[in-house]
């Protein structure tokens, strides 16, 4: 009895929240996954748009193929079936997966929305940085200690317009870069050593 009236007063609880919050909760942990492929899995995949898989859509047949690459998801098989779906969506999309984190209205990212933006023990990052006009625009990084990183600045079609590696000075890094087609673009950051990067701001040059 009073087992059954935990689950009644968390259900109730459950429902009293706004839907809003249970669905960030759930969109929150989806962007785990996401991040995990595009800068482990995606590497590869990037240049296999094909509109099939090779795995004939069986997620069984493709497990030992992520356990292979990316061993951090054996026993969770939660993350192997979020990393099939994301696999399944680039090579049917030639996209990568959307993702639910808007970007900042000044481009300026803080440590809270960056923490979300990277894997919990390599500390690579995928932030999608969005919609940029031609011109010419300066990349700012703040670290929590001098390291060294590779970047890549990357468009919606997979084409690197910055892919190199960059030390900081006084925990910082400044990148700058040159769009000439408008469009979507992604960065992704790989330090040597996991180091935790406390804000991400881009501005534009005149």
């Amino acid at each position: 009895m009073r087992k059954y009236t935990i689950t009644r007063l968390f259900l109730a609880f459950v429902l009293l929240l706004p839907l809003s919050q249970v669905a960030f909760s759930a969109d929150e942990a989806f962007t785990e996954s996401v991040v995990i492929f595009n800068t482990i899995c995606a590497k590869c995949h990037e240049a296999q748009c094909s509109g099939r898989l090779s795995f004939d859509d069986a997620m069984s047949a493709s497990t030992g193929h992520i356990l292979r690459h990316y061993n951090e998801a054996s026993g969770k098989q939660w993350l192997q079936k979020e990393l099939f779906e994301i696999l399944s969506y680039m090579k049917e999309k030639c996209a990568y997966y959307p993702m639910s984190i808007p970007v900042p209205l000044k481009r300026v990212w803080s440590r809270d929305i960056l923490d979300k933006l990277s894997t919990l023990v390599e500390k690579n990052y995928f932030i999608p940085i969005g919609n940029f006009s031609a011109g010419s625009y300066r990349i700012e990084l703040e670290l929590e200690k001098d390291a060294r990183v590779n970047a890549h600045l990357i468009t919606e079609e997979f084409d690197n317009i910055v892919e190199d590696c960059f030390e900081s000075s006084m925990r910082r890094i400044t990148i700058p870069f040159v769009i000439e087609s408008p469009g979507i673009h992604y960065f992704r950051i790989y330090p040597r050593k996991p180091v935790r990067i406390t804000q991400l701001s881009i501005t534009a040059l005149e």
